[in-house]
Formats: C-alpha cells, sequence, structure tokens
C-alpha cells in the first residue's frame, strides 16, 4: 500500500512538472505566418487559412496564436454554415484554446485578451444555436477576462475592443437581466463603452496582427450606430468605408447586405448579389441568398422565390428557415398563388427552428389563421425595401374605414404612419401612430407597441425629451402585446438610455 502511494506521489509530481515544463513553453506569438492567415481569415478564405494553420501548427507548436486564430476561422464557418460537424470542430477548438492559453504565464500581454476573444466568439456560437445560458456565461467570462486584461497590461489596447461592445450593449439588456448584471459588477454606459473602443481604433501602434482587429472594432462601432445609437446614416457611412472590398472580399458582402437591409438600402443588396451569382467559383453563404430573396420580394420581384428556394435548398442550420417559408408564402400571395402560398405557410409550421425572434414571429404568423391582407402586404414590403413613394400610392387611397377587423384597422394605421415617417412628414407619421395605439393598443400584435416607439424617436429627433421618455415608457407597457417583446424592449431602453 505504501510503495502504491509512493508510486502515485512519483507519478503525479511527474505530470505536475511536465505541466509546468509545457506552460513554460508556450508563448503568443503573431508571427508573419499568423499575420498571414489572420487576413486570409478576415476574406473568408477559410480553406487556405485552415490549412496555413495545419502547417504553422506542426512548425511552431509552443504558439497559442494558431489556437486563437482557429477558433476564429471555426466560428465563422459555423456562423454562415451552421452544420453540426462545425459546431462540434469549433467546441474542440475552442476547448483546446482555453486551455492552452491559461498555461500561458501571465506576463504575456495578450494572453487575456486571447482568452476574452475566444469567450466572446464562443457566446456567439452558443446563441445562434440556441445555448442562451451557456452564451450568457461566455459573455461574462469575455468580460471578466478583458477587464483582467487591461488590469494587468494596460496599454495592450486591443482588449478595449470587445470588453467596449459589451458594455456598451449591456445596458439595453432586457429588464429581467439588468439585476443580474448590476450584481455582477457589470459597467452599462453606451458612450463609455463607444470611446472603449475608440481608444484602441485612434491608437498610433502599427502592429500587424492589429491591422484585422482594428477593422472588426470599426464593425462594433458601426453595429453600435445601428443598433444603440438608432443612427443608420453614420452607420451607413461608416460600414460602406470599412467593406470598400466587398467585390472580393465575401465577408465584407455579408456585412455590407445585413447594414444595407437594417438601413433599407435594398436595391444595394440586389446589386451585390448580383455580382456574386456572376462569380460562381466564390465561396458560399447561405444567408445571402435568403437577404437577396427578401430584396426581390421587398421590390415585389417575381422572382424572389427562386434566390428564397436557394437558400432554404443550401442552409444546413434551423435558423431564418421559418422565415424564408413564410416570405415565399407573401411572395405567392402577391402573385395571385393560393396554391403555394398555403404550401409555403404549412412548411413554416414544421421546418426550422423558432429560436430567432424572427423565426418564432413567422411560426406565430402562420398558426395564427388569419391571411394578410392583400393591400397592406404589398405596401409592407415596399416600405421595408425603402420604396417609400411607391408605397404611399398604394396605401393613401386607403382609410380606416375600409378595413372590417380591428387588427387590419391598427395595420393600415401602422403602415400608413412608417411610409410618412420615411418621407419625413412627422405630423403625419405622428397622427397615424397614434391613430394605431388607439385602435390597437388590446391588441396581441405589436402594432401599437411600435407606434408608441417610433413616436418617442421622432421626439427624441426634434430634442423634445420629456415627450419621447414618456412614449418610450409606453412602448412598453402594453401588455396584451406578444410579438417582438426581445426587440421591443431593447430598442425602448436604448432610447432611455440615449436620453437620460
Amino acid at each position: 500500500m505504501i510503495g502504491l502511494t509512493i508510486r502515485v506521489i512519483v507519478a503525479w509530481t511527474f505530470v505536475l512538472c511536465a505541466l509546468n515544463t509545457f506552460a513554460s513553453d508556450l508563448t503568443i506569438n503573431f508571427n508573419a505566418q499568423s499575420v498571414e492567415v489572420q487576413q486570409l481569415i478576415f476574406d473568408y478564405k477559410l480553406p487556405e487559412a485552415n490549412k496555413l494553420l495545419e502547417a504553422e501548427a506542426v512548425h511552431t507548436p509552443d504558439n497559442v496564436v494558431v489556437n486563437y486564430l482557429q477558433v476564429v476561422s471555426d466560428m465563422l464557418n459555423y456562423v454562415t454554415l451552421e452544420t453540426e460537424a462545425n459546431f462540434e470542430q469549433f467546441e474542440q477548438s475552442k476547448q483546446t484554446a482555453i486551455e492552452r492559453i491559461n498555461t500561458c504565464s501571465d506576463d504575456l500581454e495578450a494572453k487575456y485578451f486571447l482568452l476574452e476573444e475566444v469567450y466572446f466568439y464562443s457566446s456567439i456560437v452558443r446563441g445562434k444555436k440556441g445555448q442562451q445560458i451557456a452564451a450568457a456565461n461566455d459573455v461574462r467570462h469575455a468580460y471578466n477576462n478583458g477587464k483582467k486584461s487591461l488590469a494587468r497590461h494596460p496599454n495592450y489596447l486591443p482588449a478595449h475592443k470587445t470588453l467596449g461592445l459589451l458594455n456598451s450593449g449591456f445596458g439595453s439588456l432586457p429588464s429581467n437581466y439588468q439585476k443580474l448584471m448590476q450584481w455582477m459588477g457589470y459597467e452599462t454606459s453606451m458612450d463609455q463603452g463607444i470611446k472603449s473602443i475608440e481608444t484602441f481604433i485612434k491608437s498610433k501602434d502599427d502592429r500587424p496582427e492589429w491591422v484585422a482587429i482594428k477593422r472588426e472594432a470599426q464593425f462594433y462601432l458601426a453595429a453600435i450606430q445601428l443598433y444603440l445609437k438608432n443612427d443608420k446614416t453614420k452607420a451607413w457611412n461608416m460600414v460602406s468605408e470599412i467593406t470598400a472590398d466587398y467585390k472580393t472580399n465575401l465577408l465584407s458582402s455579408f456585412a455590407l447586405i445585413n447594414f444595407a437591409d437594417k438601413c433599407k438600402k435594398n436595391d444595394v443588396i440586389i446589386n451585390i448579389m448580383n455580382h456574386h451569382e456572376a462569380n460562381p467559383g466564390e465561396a458560399n453563404i447561405p444567408f445571402l441568398w435568403f437577404m437577396m430573396g427578401k430584396a426581390k420580394l421587398q421590390r415585389l420581384d417575381s422572382d424572389a422565390d427562386t434566390y428564397l428556394k436557394r437558400f432554404i435548398k443550401q442552409q444546413s442550420g434551423p435558423s431564418y428557415v421559418k422565415s424564408c417559408h413564410q416570405k415565399l408564402a407573401w411572395h405567392y400571395l402577391v402573385h395571385g398563388e393560393p396554391d403555394d402560398y398555403n404550401k409555403h405557410l404549412g412548411l413554416c409550421r414544421t421546418e426550422g427552428s423558432k429560436s430567432l425572434e424572427e423565426d418564432e414571429q413567422a411560426y406565430k404568423a402562420s398558426t395564427s389563421g388569419k391571411k394578410p391582407n392583400h393591400k397592406l402586404l404589398k405596401a409592407r414590403l415596399l416600405y421595408d425595401g425603402g420604396y417609400y413613394s411607391d408605397a404611399l400610392k398604394l396605401i393613401r387611397p386607403l382609410q380606416g374605414k375600409d378595413f372590417e377587423s380591428t387588427e387590419d384597422r391598427a395595420e393600415y394605421f401602422y403602415r400608413k404612419g412608417r411610409v410618412y415617417e420615411a418621407l419625413e412628414k412627422p405630423e403625419l407619421a405622428i397622427a397615424f401612430y397614434k391613430g394605431c395605439i388607439e385602435c390597437g393598443k388590446d391588441l396581441s400584435t405589436y402594432y401599437a407597441s411600435y407606434s408608441a416607439l417610433y413616436i418617442a424617436q421622432i421626439f427624441e429627433d426634434l430634442n423634445q425629451l420629456s415627450d419621447a421618455k414618456t412614449y418610450y415608457t409606453m412602448a412598453t407597457s402594453f401588455t396584451a402585446n406578444k410579438e417582438y417583446k426581445r426587440s421591443l424592449e431593447h430598442r425602448a431602453k436604448n432610447g432611455l438610455e440615449r436620453i437620460k
């Protein structure tokens, strides 16, 4: 027994010594090969990047930058393709990276930055996978490692990138998370988050590996302007500059198309995707065909279904599948094909998942038993595409009395308000939004809640902050509303944060 114990102690001593030796040998070195791989990843040339990573892992087995870059590559692979194999690959490379980076010396200034990034990318992957609790835990680890990075190495500025984004976003979490965030000690200043990111972007340090990271930080700033500051013009100008290489960089196309969708630059999406279709040898992101089909639908083009079906055929994961079938149903309703409308409404109920709010809303609409009003649907699509004058021509002759159901009347007031706001007629927009609130405040639809939100935004733009506060608060007060609750609360809290 004593002999066995001695052997165990000796064995563990050997293991610990080996681990200590292993730890001391590990390093963080953004050498020329690593920077080349980093650029390939951000050019979305993942197969080529992965091939070089394999070679670099053999050539410099002690360099944990290889593990970090593998995580970035696998994150992009999963987010754009969503296969189960991609998810498992990401989880494996993430665990390896965390274990190896953790064994590095605390004296290495990039150590906690790399951990911050790995955990943040994990939160993205797990969030898309629908693992919300695990994603929230990853955010906590990312935040803590970002703080630790700056505490130990204040001059290692890349840590400001993700930490600034998290600080900016935390202030707009739903109310049931606010107390938890405060208990954990998180800062919640949107403006401070922006300043943090800008500290890194404006730094004069010209290390080669910081070039791509600074570009990523610029995307974060543009996203904050769009989603938190509600400044679409500034966001669009920023992202247009960052993605000037979109014709040769698919990842830039992906980002530009997402911003174009939110900024109602419908024709930009179609033009980008026409270029992509003309170059079939390029890498493929199925989601881009969904965006092409959606843009075509919003222009009422007769071939929108071609691209929406292409997405369904290529998409491996469940995201946007229900939404896509809903849009196919709308396409066939607009073009007078009731059989295909019913077919895709049925598929909306049975295919895909409800993890995304957009998919959840599509599912609820498909099971409601209510058929969209033909004219209001066309007005909605034209508005969503940014074709405001065409939408007004369609909806201007209509009146509230033309609609029998209360829900259709509420939607009519809402759609007309949206069009007048887009055409910079705020007084008319407010009048119709108020009509929607009065008509739809007791309905389960989102029309009244969002009408209050948009009135608040108009008052904010007019610097009538007391009125803006009243309507931002009202926007979350309609308890009957069951649609887009998460997005609504997020945007209302952002508004209150901006005007306080």
